[in-house]
């Protein structure tokens, strides 16, 4: 019959051999003490730095938004106001409310004293920008 191995020492049956040098953790007394990291405080670190970033991404975008927003609903504006003439790309125009609808002009707001709907400047997109 064979000798049974005291519980402190680290013996395989199958390989009858001693495995604690392959054990990932200590297997005596006198063993090294194995310390589990704390990573909350990374892990805290990490949300905070992600959430920042999130958060500067999405007031960038919202930005975006309002920006396109404000261009397509002023370019819808000028474009279905009465004009008869082709719009040239860079110069300035001014929009005005007449009787029935509204009205692209030349003529600055100074100069003439209708209600004044906004000055625009037709970009090389095709789009108007409010001034």
């Amino acid at each position: 019959m064979k000798k049974k191995k005291p519980d402190a020492v680290v013996w395989d049956e199958t390989q009858e051999s001693y495995i604690a040098k392959l054990l990932p953790y200590a297997s005596s007394l006198s063993g090294p003490i194995i310390e589990v990291p704390n990573v909350d405080a990374f892990k805290k670190k990490g949300v905070d730095k992600v959430s920042k970033q999130f958060q500067a991404e999405l007031d960038d975008l919202q930005e975006k938004i309002k920006s396109f927003v404000s261009l397509a609903s002023d370019t819808q504006q000028v474009y279905s106001a009465h004009f008869k003439f082709e719009p040239i790309v860079g110069e300035i125009y001014h929009l005005y409310q007449g009787k029935k609808e509204a009205f692209l002009s030349l003529i600055p707001p100074e100069q003439w004293s209708k209600e004044h709907l906004g000055t625009f400047r037709l970009n090389g997109d095709y789009k108007w920008e409010r001034l």
